[in-house]
């Protein structure tokens, strides 16, 4: 079992491109995954909490420049590279708005598991995410008005209810497992934990919009799982850390797979229809989004580990969302979404073998140093 799963964390850029190709000819095999899109990001972020260290979290905390430079870089970089593009290709109005709308969304949530996969600083990636996410709402209507001049009508507070629903509930639940697991019961954080959890809850079950299951799902990441963890016997902690640090990856992988195998077969008939000249620039949004991340991070002066993170934080963008924000305000425009569903599972694909490379790297690395000590 320990091996499959590592297999799935290792191979989750040959996996994803294989279950792509599926998605894309037999779109119906991931389609049904349809109306579980966000609890698998939800899966995604709990299991990234619960290998998160809590000491890297509050090293990075302390550096509250570092998130702002990140998150400024962020939403600097990617729309000045989509406006770029689009001005000097010569692109069609529709599919110049849809690549605007890739560069002015938020990083993406799966650049999170990529971070954590090729070893970077996945404190910092979580906290630039989050930042950049809950900015959204405010900043990306902001900047597809000032490069595309289209006003777009966003909903802030339905779309923060999501935000909590799919990234803060479950990574603060996560990060609740691992304290319990780490700490063990006590009466005083049992009694902190409820308090938070019924405050928190509480104004999603009246403010937000979400089914009861959905609630429940909610109610399970943020109390039951890390309550269920603090019942834990004596001597127990170690092996089911152990275990979580494996499952972890393999869950967040796994998800990540499907997710964007979903979005293939969402955008079957449109990708099919696509030029070539259309991906290639989609890819070159993408490599560019890299190359300068990781420049302007060691023009930043940041260590190897932020760079890497840097560097994928900003060659990631949230293309699922841009492609929600397409279709739910030009609907008679399909072209436009067309930029963010390739987008989407491009970056995915090239972060998963990024990932894998540095992997590598730091394990040879890991070795080279043990052999000279």
């Amino acid at each position: 079992m320990i091996s499959i799963l590592r297999l799935i964390a290792t191979y989750m850029a040959v996996l994803t491109l294989l279950a792509a190709v599926v998605g894309f000819f037999f779109p119906g095999t991931f389609l049904v995954f349809e109306h579980i899109f966000k609890e698998l990001f939800a899966a995604t972020m709990f299991s990234l909490g619960v290998v998160l260290n809590r000491s890297d979290l509050l090293i990075t905390l302390k550096h509250p420049l570092h998130i702002g430079l990140g998150v400024f870089t962020q939403f600097v970089v990617m729309p000045l590279l989509a406006f770029g593009i689009v001005t000097l290709a010569g692109l069609p109005p529709a599919l110049a708005l849809g690549f605007i709308i890739v560069g002015s969304a938020p990083g993406a949530m799966a650049s999170n598991v990529i971070v954590y996969l090729a070893k970077g600083a996945l404190a910092y990636s979580i906290a630039l995410t989050t930042v950049a996410t809950f900015l959204a709402p405010f900043v990306t209507p902001m900047l597809i008005d000032l490069f595309a001049n289209q006003n777009i009508d966003v909903n802030p507070l339905k779309l923060m209810w999501t935000i909590f629903y799919i990234l803060v509930i479950p990574l603060a639940g996560g990060m609740l497992m691992r304290l319990y697991l780490d700490k063990g019961f006590s009466l005083n954080r049992f009694a902190l934990h409820i308090i938070g959890a019924a405050i928190v809850l509480g104004l999603f079950h009246f403010f937000a919009n979400f089914l009861v299951w959905q609630q429940l799902l909610a109610f399970s990441f943020l109390v039951g799982l890390p309550l269920l963890t603090s019942l834990r016997r004596p001597g127990q902690a170690e092996p089911i850390l152990n275990w979580a640090k494996e499952i972890a990856p393999a869950i967040a992988s796994l998800s990540i797979i499907i997710i964007c195998a979903y979005a293939v077969a969402q955008n079957q008939q449109s990708i099919g229809k696509v030029g070539g000249w259309v991906m290639a620039l989609v890819i070159l949004l993408n490599a560019l989004g890299y190359l300068t991340g990781w420049f302007l991070a060691k023009l930043y002066r940041f260590d190897r580990t932020h760079q890497i993170t840097l560097a994928i934080e900003i060659g990631m963008q949230n293309a699922g969302m841009g492609v929600a924000l397409a279709l739910a305000h030009f609907k008679d425009q399909p072209e436009v979404a067309l930029p963010g569903a390739l987008f989407a599972v491009w970056c995915i694909i090239t972060a998963a073998g990024a990932s894998a490379y540095f992997r590598r790297k730091s394990d040879r690395q890991a070795v080279t140093s043990a052999g000279a000590v």
